[in-house]
C-alpha cells in the first residue's frame, strides 16, 4: 500500500483501495463461515483429527471460494458497461482473480494459530512479503504498476505463501482416505456456529467500508485513495491487535471447554487493556510525528492531510478495547453478540458518514470511522458484561 500510494496517481490508487475494500466485503462471509469456526471448533472438537480437519476446511474453501470470486468479477463486468474507461474496472478484476489466493493464505495462517504453530505461520507471511516487495520493484522498472498488476502480485504471493504453510502442517495429503472427516459435516458445524456472523458480516461492512464507498462516490476516486493512504500507518498497529486476538482465540475456546469462566473473564479484561493501553501510545506517537511519517511515507505527496493519521488511528484504541471481549465471546461459542454490535453500528456509520462528510470532508469521513468502531467496541463490552453474568458453559 505505501508503494502503490507513492507511485500511482490519487485516483488509480483509489481505485485499488475502493476494490480492496469490495474484496474486504466478500471476505467476511469467507470469515465467518471458515476461520471464525476454524479458531473455536477445531481446538474445542478436533484436536486429535487436525489434520483432516484442515483438509475438510480446505474443501470447503474451494467450493465457497467460486461465487464470492463471481460476485467482484460480475461487479467489474457491469462497471464495464457503465463507465468502460474506469480504473476501477481493472481493480476489480484484479480483486476477483485474486480473492482464492489472498484468502487461502489466510485460511493457512488461521490454521497456524489454531495448532499454537506461529512461528510457522511467520514463515508464509514472509514469503508473501519477499514476493510481493520483488514483484513490486519490478512492476515498477517495468513500468507496470496498476491496481490490477498488484492484485495479481498479491495472489502469487499468496500462493506461494499458502503451499509452504499447508506443507509444514502436514494437511496436503492423508494417509487414508478413511482418516479424513467429511467436508458436510464441517460445514454444518461452521454454519451452525457462523450463521449468527452472516448477517454480522454484511453489516460490519457497512460500518467499517461504507466510509470509503460514500468518498468515492460523492468525493471522487482521488479522495478514497487519499483516505487509504491516511490509515496505512494505522494498520501497523491494527495488524498487530488482530494477529493477538487470533492467537489468542484458541486458548479463549479452550477455557470455555473446559469450564473456566473465571479465567476467561480475567483474560479478556486483561487483553482488552493491554491492547487499548499499547494502542493509546501508538496514537500519542503518532500525532507527534505525523508530518514527518507522512514525508518518509509517501514523500510529502500528501501532505495536507497528515492530521488524519492520528484521528483515524483512533481506531486501534477502541479496536484494543473490544478485542478481549470479542475473544472471548467468540471462544464461548457466542457469536450473537457480533451481529448485535454490527447492527447497532452500521445505521450510524452510514448516517454519520453522510452528514459529516457533508461537514467536514474527508476528516468527516475519518470521524465516522472512529465513531462506528467505537459503537461496536461499547456494545461488545455491554455484551460481554450480560453475558458473563449467566455465562452458558460445557465442560469436557
Amino acid at each position: 500500500n505505501v508503494f502503490l500510494a507513492r507511485w500511482m496517481g490519487a485516483e488509480s490508487y483509489g481505485a485499488f483501495a475502493v476494490a480492496f475494500a469490495g474484496c474486504l466485503f466478500v471476505s467476511g462471509f469467507h470469515n465467518v463461515l471458515l476461520l471464525e469456526p476454524l479458531s473455536v471448533i477445531g481446538p474445542a472438537r478436533y484436536t486429535s483429527q487436525m489434520g483432516a480437519y484442515f483438509r475438510a476446511q480446505l474443501s470447503i474453501h474451494a467450493i465457497l471460494m467460486w461465487p464470492l470470486s463471481a460476485a467482484v468479477l460480475l461487479a467489474a463486468l457491469m462497471l464495464s458497461l457503465v463507465t468502460p474507461h474506469s480504473p476501477l474496472i481493472g481493480a476489480l478484476l484484479g480483486g476477483g482473480l485474486s480473492l482464492p489466493f489472498l484468502l487461502l493464505l489466510w485460511l493457512a495462517r488461521r490454521m497456524c494459530y489454531a495448532v499454537h504453530r506461529p512461528a510457522v505461520a511467520v514463515l508464509g507471511s514472509s514469503i508473501y512479503l519477499l514476493v510481493v516487495i520483488v514483484g513490486l520493484f519490478l512492476l515498477r522498472h517495468l513500468d507496470r504498476v496498476s491496481p490490477l498488476s498488484a492484485f495479481l502480485l498479491a495472489a502469487a504471493g499468496s500462493l506461494l505463501g499458502a503451499c509452504v504453510l499447508l506443507f509444514q502442517l502436514g494437511v496436503s495429503h492423508s494417509a487414508s482416505a478413511m482418516l479424513d472427516i467429511p467436508w458436510r459435516i464441517v460445514f454444518r458445524e461452521n454454519w451452525h456456529y457462523g450463521r449468527w456472523l452472516a448477517g454480522s458480516a454484511v453489516l460490519y461492512s457497512v460500518s467499517s467500508q461504507v466510509q470509503m464507498f460514500l468518498v468515492a462516490a460523492f468525493l471522487g476516486l482521488g479522495s478514497a485513495g487519499i483516505l487509504r493512504a491516511m490509515q496505512i500507518p494505522m494498520q501497523f498497529m491494527a495488524q498487530i491487535i488482530t494477529a493477538t486476538g487470533m492467537l489468542l482465540l484458541p486458548t479463549f475456546a479452550y477455557d470455555f471447554g473446559k469450564g473456566r469462566t473465571e479465567r476467561l473473564r480475567h483474560k479478556a479484561a486483561l487483553v482488552s487493556l493491554g491492547l487499548s493501553l499499547m494502542a493509546l501510545c501508538f496514537v500519542m506517537l503518532l500525532a507527534l510525528v505525523s508530518r514527518p511519517v507522512e514525508h518518509l511515507l509517501f514523500g510529502s505527496k500528501y501532505s495536507a492531510f497528515a492530521w488524519l493519521m492520528p484521528v483515524l488511528a483512533l481506531v486501534s484504541v477502541v479496536n484494543g478495547f473490544s478485542t478481549g471481549y470479542s475473544m472471548g465471546m467468540r471462544g464461548s461459542q457466542m457469536p450473537e453478540f457480533d451481529l448485535i454490535s454490527n447492527a447497532v453500528a452500521a445505521p450510524i456509520a452510514v448516517v454519520s458518514a453522510y452528514y459529516f462528510m457533508r461537514w467536514w470532508g474527508l476528516g468527516g469521513a475519518a470521524i465516522s470511522i472512529v465513531l462506528s468502531f467505537a459503537v461496536i467496541a461499547i456494545v461488545t463490552f455491554a455484551c460481554f458484561q450480560r453475558y458473563m453474568a449467566n455465562p452458558r458453559v460445557t465442560v469436557e
